[in-house]
């Protein structure tokens, strides 16, 4: 088994091109107003896939404790004051945040540290509560496992992405078999912001 973080673009790309067998997946789509299956249908036409429900999860602002600088929406990014932590381009958490700020018409120019990016909610988490940055867009479960603010802003689907050949695979059919019992409803009830939500249910593309 070989695992590698590269945002759910980079996943579906690395699945495009033979790289890897399985990727995680949460990217929203603006004009369906969806989640993945766009994605997937988009990256790999034609192309018979299924996606497997892991969670349903909470995303928002990730702030030092008390929320010192006030921040209430992402219009407040912009104020000169906040330094603000990024995810890296391609993972699913940027891809909502840049939709939203068009939305909002804000410039990512204006928020400084914009550029600055982490490869994990769990390292922009820390980062801020390292102090090198005021603000960044995150997991619950990480501002909570650093005891950091948090100020929900969105849920979002997160999927297991594969082929649909390789849904009878033993290791897969355990994985799924694993995500509808219990014991891995337990654990989701476990993590902050996570709920289970039509945990191990398949949808075909």
């Amino acid at each position: 088994l070989n695992l590698g973080f590269s945002g759910s673009l980079g996943g579906l790309m690395a699945l495009a091109e033979g790289k890897a067998d399985l990727a995680g997946c949460h990217l929203w789509d603006a004009e369906s107003n969806s989640y993945n299956l766009p994605f997937v249908r988009r990256v790999l036409p034609g192309q018979a896939m299924a996606l497997i429900r892991l969670a349903t999860r909470r995303i928002g602002l990730i702030l030092p404790p008390g929320n010192p600088q006030h921040i209430r929406n992402l219009g407040d990014l912009t104020r000169p004051e906040v330094q603000f932590i990024n995810r890296q381009a391609g993972s699913g958490t940027r891809v909502w945040l840049e939709e939203q700020l068009k939305r909002l018409g804000v410039e990512s120019a204006r928020i400084n540290g914009y550029a600055q990016e982490c490869a994990t909610h769990s390292d922009l988490a820390r980062a801020i509560a390292e102090g090198r940055a005021t603000c960044g867009l995150g997991l619950e479960a990480a501002a909570r496992f650093y005891n950091l603010d948090f100020l929900p802003l969105t849920g979002e689907y997160y999927d297991l992405v594969c082929s649909q050949a390789l849904l009878s695979h033993p290791a897969v059919q355990a994985l799924i078999g694993w995500l509808r019992s219990d014991a891995a409803r337990r654990m989701l009830g476990e993590l902050a912001g996570y709920q289970d939500d039509h945990t191990g249910e398949i949808l075909l593309s």
